[in-house]
């Protein structure tokens, strides 16, 4: 791969990062609480010795 030009890549990341933070904003205001306590949690396994 050749070396990159760092003002293209400031370009490609000012052009990007606005919808790269709307997409975000935009997954956590669909986040539930509910949901997220539902998925596994493999650290709560490891503290209660479980596998």
């Amino acid at each position: 791969m050749g070396n990159l030009n760092i003002d293209d890549v400031r370009m490609y990341v000012e052009k990007h990062i606005g919808d790269f933070h709307k997409k975000r904003i935009s997954s956590l205001d669909n986040l539930k609480l509910s949901t997220v306590l539902k998925r596994k949690n493999p650290y709560l396994f490891k503290a209660k010795n479980m596998e």
